[in-house]
């Protein structure tokens, strides 16, 4: 069946994310990752497609693009990824799907959210515990971004003085595309704390403990997690406010 034409509303900026096929660590090696970032440079220079920003994680990439032609960025995301895949699954000598799907995209509209889109991307290996600072970490365009060309910063109407000052803002504002297909799947994440602690549920303080990890890994309720920890919904939510803790926002 023929793959159906990807629409877009006017925009030339682009924010991408591709993710490992069922959240697989494809990247977890760094011969991995470098091999992906040849790919993607090597590929938008081909197709005339600009690479604002970039992060190679461990099951997923964030890009920031500037192309007037959605077709180049297309292109570009096709060939990258089948010849990644190609090489991955012969390093591995394997066969299947490498990607979940053949990646994902939102149009920036706005100035202030193309500056914080930059911030974000540049601070996931920092919000995933990898490093204590942006600039630690090697697969990243953090070094780089204080290189990005004046044209591109005027084609962006961003100063340097407005890129470096929301880069160094503690706060990012923005939503992103990919604030929710993060999340980890909160059984396996549960499987994975039981088999590292005993669940002591009379515990309060380390109820809390637990209930604090999984919010912040996985998109789940309240009442997902008095169930996955066979506590009465009402037990569970009394146990949380004697911490302290009335609502964990997902991040």
């Amino acid at each position: 069946m023929p793959r159906k034409p990807r629409y877009y509303n006017t925009s030339d900026f682009y924010h991408i994310m591709v993710q490992g096929d069922e959240k697989k660590y494809i990247f977890k090696h760094d011969k991995y990752k470098r091999k992906y970032r040849y790919l993607l440079k090597h590929n938008a220079m081909k197709n005339d497609v600009e690479i604002i920003s970039y992060c190679i994680m461990n099951n997923h990439v964030h890009v920031l693009v500037f192309c007037p032609e959605i077709k180049r960025i297309s292109k570009m995301m096709l060939q990258i990824n089948t010849s990644f895949g190609l090489y991955y699954n012969n390093d591995r000598q394997k066969v299947g799907h490498v990607f979940r799907e053949r990646y994902r995209a939102e149009a920036i509209y706005t100035k202030y959210h193309l500056i914080n889109c930059i911030k974000y991307i540049h601070e996931n290996p920092v919000k995933a515990g990898i490093c204590r600072k942006c600039n630690e970490y090697m697969y990243s365009s953090y070094q780089e971004i204080s290189k990005v060309s004046n044209s591109l910063l005027q084609i962006c109407d961003i100063s340097t003085n407005e890129l470096n000052n929301i880069l160094n803002s503690p706060h990012t504002e923005s939503k992103f595309i990919d604030d929710d297909s993060e999340k980890e799947d909160v059984e396996k994440v549960f499987v994975e704390i039981k088999r590292r602690k005993d669940i002591k549920v009379e515990d309060t303080k380390y109820i809390s403990e637990i209930y604090c990890e999984i919010k912040k890994r996985c998109k789940v309720t309240d009442s997902q997690i008095a169930i996955l920890l066979g506590i009465e919904r009402s037990k569970f939510l009394r146990m949380l406010r004697k911490e302290g803790i009335k609502k964990v926002v997902h991040r």
